[in-house]
């Protein structure tokens, strides 16, 4: 299920993925493994929710604005970060692409499209968005409230 040149780590505190082909299928396995690694921290369900709504928004917007139309026969790629900081009590998700910007076109002008940052700011306690050259990365933050049913998965 995982891509070619994909690499992956799992960890207690973190979940890495690095190339994962950057198309549907794939951003779905993503965000089940996500899920999962979530389930394991045992948070608060209200702010796993958010985490994962806020983390699949960009990891779809990496599919949908870095690489609209591929790059011919090759699709582009991204890379997930998730770290949970006991010391810091926050959890933290990196998504990164490696394309271009590039905003879809509407005719009818009658879009809801558009809002995929803002919600994701509504959800994180910090976000932060950086373009270069090469890439995007979206790196989303959340303040894990103090509660005893948190325990890092062994």
């Amino acid at each position: 299920m995982h891509s070619r040149h994909a690499s992956q780590a799992f960890t207690s505190t973190g979940l890495f993925y690095r190339g994962v082909r950057a198309e549907p299928s794939q951003v779905t396995m993503l965000r089940q493994a996500l899920d999962r690694w979530l389930d394991r921290l045992h948070l608060e369900v209200e702010l796993g929710q958010d985490v994962l709504l806020a983390s699949y928004e960009a990891l779809a917007n990496a599919v949908e604005h870095a690489y609209p139309d591929g790059y011919g026969d090759r699709v582009g790629a991204v890379d997930l970060e998730a770290v949970y900081r006991p010391g810091e009590r926050s959890v933290e998700v990196i998504v990164t692409d490696h394309g271009r910007w590039c905003t879809p076109e509407d005719p009818s002008g009658d879009s809801c499209r558009g809002h995929g940052l803002a919600l994701i700011r509504t959800l994180t306690s910090h976000t932060d968005v950086v373009t270069v050259p090469d890439g995007t990365s979206v790196s989303m933050k959340w303040d894990v409230p103090t509660s005893p049913a948190l325990v890092a998965a062994p």
